[in-house]
């Protein structure tokens, strides 16, 4: 039937959820991948550069480089009008579930529960594709040697090579999804207290929310996001770490694909529908403030009232809701 392109998710913790149903399957050899370059850096440690087709800004470049694959399926991840058009403008018979006013341009339609877990969703798309994924599914990633050497290099030069490291991501997609830095910060002296060093994780915004923790730190700090590495280097960063704690946000899911002991926060999302994939080796413990409009819209201050600017799903988890998970970790 010729060659199979999977039209990959644009977020970085989607794109990990979808690739526990790919990783199974990638070695037949006939399926392409159409996603962000720097997705790419996740796992170029063991598959070839050939199997990636970048994913520019420009709609008539990507389908440019969709129509050139000489793929015949296109496997829809995404739920966006715009990839089913780009699909079948190169030629395609598109899989994908009927989304976002799309399903004519579909000639496969796969209908799920909104209820189910992403990755869950992601998998039975495959199958309906003809990709046989098997179960349970399992999180990983193949980092780059370089990318690994980097991250060995900059524990050498903190001298950190023996000492327990924390990470933290207090970031998110919309800052309105984002746990109150300064609960992050007490939760960060605690464990800073108990021998190990703090790290913060991310990009953008999540550099200034790494400066008011360092305030509350005592001990070994390193603000990482202020240097906002590329993609590879920083999971091969937080591959090095012992425990990791986060919004339910990308890194969230990069630390439980290298196998981590995570705490994720969950106020505005349920772990039940966006939980990481755990690697083999990972835990998981997500709190949750369980709020019988979670998971929402995001229609943030419109569906709900803030308390000081924070949605009341957020404000709801304390420090010590967080803390005991932590706690019980370490």
């Amino acid at each position: 039937m010729g060659k199979t392109v999977v039209f990959l998710p644009n977020w970085v913790g989607d794109f990990i959820m979808a690739f526990s149903c790919l990783d199974p399957v990638l070695d037949r050899g006939d399926i392409l991948l159409f996603g962000k370059p720097r997705f790419y850096q996740l796992i170029r440690g063991r598959y070839p550069q050939d199997i990636w087709i970048p994913k520019g800004r420009s709609f008539w470049g990507n389908w440019w480089r969709l129509f050139r694959s000489g793929a015949y399926t296109a496997v829809l991840l995404p739920n966006s009008f715009s990839s089913a058009l780009h699909a079948t403008l190169a030629g395609m018979k598109a899989v994908g579930v009927p989304a976002d006013f799309r399903g004519f341009l579909l000639n496969k339609r796969v209908l799920v529960k909104d209820s189910l877990h992403q990755a869950e969703i992601y998998r039975r798309v495959l199958e309906a594709a003809g990709l046989s994924v098997p179960l349970p599914l399992s999180s990983r990633l193949y980092l780059s040697r370089e990318d690994e050497e980097w991250a060995e290099e900059k524990l050498r030069n903190l001298g950190w090579e023996n000492t327990p490291i924390f990470i933290i991501h207090p970031g998110a997609s919309k800052p309105e999804r984002c746990w109150p830095v300064e609960r992050f910060s007490e939760v960060a002296k605690r464990v800073s207290e108990r021998g190990f060093a703090v790290v913060v994780v991310g990009g953008g915004a999540d550099a200034e929310r790494g400066r008011v923790i360092e305030r509350a730190v005592k001990g070994p700090f390193l603000n990482i996001a202020a240097e906002n590495p590329p993609l590879g280097r920083l999971a091969a960063f937080i591959k090095r770490g012992s425990v990791f704690l986060g919004n339910d946000s990308g890194p969230l899911h990069i630390a439980a694909a290298v196998g981590l002991r995570c705490v994720g926060i969950y106020g505005t999302s349920i772990p039940e529908k966006t939980g990481p994939i755990l690697n083999k080796n990972a835990h998981f413990i997500p709190v949750c403030s369980r709020y019988p409009c979670s998971p929402c819209r995001e229609r943030f201050f419109k569906d709900c009232q803030p308390v000081g600017g924070v949605p009341p799903c957020i404000d709801a988890i304390s420090v010590e809701m967080v803390w005991e998970a932590v706690a019980s970790l370490l």
